[in-house]
């Protein structure tokens, strides 16, 4: 697409989301940053990171993975809701007043999630639907997965009581909701074997979430891998099956509007090591970042016209000189046309900024200005994601040393 004034082409635009509108089609992924205290609280590193992304300009700010319950997380330094105590309660509505006071602009959003068997036994309680070789985890039963529902509603509606936008369901990257989901969980309970029964977590917590904040000024939505690219994963033939079967991945998807989400983000693969190139591409890998574009066309056709549809995994294409696509001039193969091209198209809502965000948390004012010369552009090293494997607090290793 040409371009002109910044204002005037569609990334600019505003859309309606729900009952609310985003400013523009700028949406800050759910990163992991691992930079909480030790009881899940925010730090100075914490509250500075979001501050940076309340003021960067963005029109959605989704917060990264929350977990509601310590005792079983992936990462040490975990952020942590608990609305049964006191002095996490006060954090948050302090925190989420004080952002909503000076940013009042920006849709804000919060991924819950639970960790599953991807919680790390060096400092909590590894818990699995089905053990998996090499993994394993106490093996949870019915009434557990009924009370972490529970958790999700009641969390929900206490973030709509202190001033939040919306929640994030986390079915993706090979956490909870990713396990049940999976044709892998095919042991026969309550929320495994048939489709029914994997499909119910996902379905009775969005309607909970949906009775417990009955209102479209809060948004209910998604995360979702289209498909992990594991034998047996979400969006696969079968139980051990490698072969893609996207009947079940829009049937979550189509179940999930019916029950009152109103967006989705797009995303592919898990957070083991075989599989983070599909999620977030590199330069060895750099067809995937067309995979991510064509999953979230695809789910956007698949859907009501109203729901929005973000596309993520866009991080590599930068300004487009460096993502190793050399057959396709830099001007027609970066972030910001491909982002303008598709949006003007229909394929898609909205793009999200996952790693491209830790090296410049400013994109989205910067672009607005006219200014893209100033942008920091993500190299997608992936140092940052180094550094969550590690369990150390991340950050953009090349523009932050």
């Amino acid at each position: 697409m040409k371009q002109g004034n910044n204002l005037s082409m569609p990334l600019s635009r505003t859309l309606k989301i729900g009952g609310l509108e985003a400013k523009n089609r700028f949406c800050i992924q759910p990163m992991e940053c691992g930079n909480g205290d030790l009881k899940g609280g925010f730090t100075k590193d914490t509250l500075r990171r979001y501050e940076d992304l309340f003021r960067g300009g963005a029109g959605v700010v989704v917060m990264e993975s929350v977990t509601l319950q310590y005792e079983s997380r992936a990462r040490e330094h975990q952020l942590l809701l608990d609305v049964e105590d006191l002095h996490n309660r006060k954090m948050w509505e302090s925190f989420v007043k004080e952002m909503k006071a000076k940013y009042p602009d920006p849709i804000f959003i919060v991924q819950l999630n639970h960790s599953g068997e991807l919680s790390d036994t060096a400092f909590s309680k590894r818990v699995c639907v089905k053990p998996r070789k090499d993994w394993g985890g106490e093996l949870l039963d019915s009434a557990y997965v009924d009370k972490t529902i529970e958790k999700f509603a009641e969390a929900a509606k206490f973030l709509y009581e202190i001033g939040c936008d919306g929640v994030d369901l986390k079915f993706c990257h090979g956490y909870l909701g990713t396990q049940i989901l999976r044709p892998y969980n095919d042991r026969i309970w309550k929320y495994g074997g048939s489709w029914e029964n994997r499909s119910r977590f996902a379905f009775d917590m969005c309607e909970k979430v949906s009775k417990a904040v009955n209102t479209s000024k809060f948004l209910i939505g998604a995360k979702v891998s289209l498909y992990e690219g594991m034998a047996g994963g979400q969006g696969h033939a079968g139980a051990d099956s490698k072969q893609l079967n996207l009947e079940e991945t829009f049937a979550l998807c189509r179940g999930l509007e019916e029950r009152g989400a109103s967006f989705f983000i797009e995303t592919l693969g898990n957070a083991e090591t075989a599989d983070w190139q599909l999620m977030c591409p590199n330069k060895n890998t750099s067809e995937n970042v067309y995979r991510h574009m064509a999953m979230a066309q695809n789910l956007k056709r698949g859907l009501r016209p109203e729901t929005t549809v973000i596309c993520g995994g866009l991080s590599l294409l930068a300004e487009g000189r460096f993502n190793e696509n050399h057959q396709i001039s830099a001007e027609k193969n970066g972030l910001l046309h491909w982002g303008n091209y598709c949006i003007e198209k229909g394929s898609f809502d909205m793009i999200a900024l996952g790693r491209q965000s830790f090296a410049d948390p400013f994109l989205p004012k910067k672009y607005l200005e006219g200014v893209e010369k100033d942008i920091n552009w993500c190299l997608c090293c992936d140092g940052c994601g180094g550094l969550l494997a590690q369990q150390k607090p991340v950050e953009c290793v090349i523009y932050n040393k």
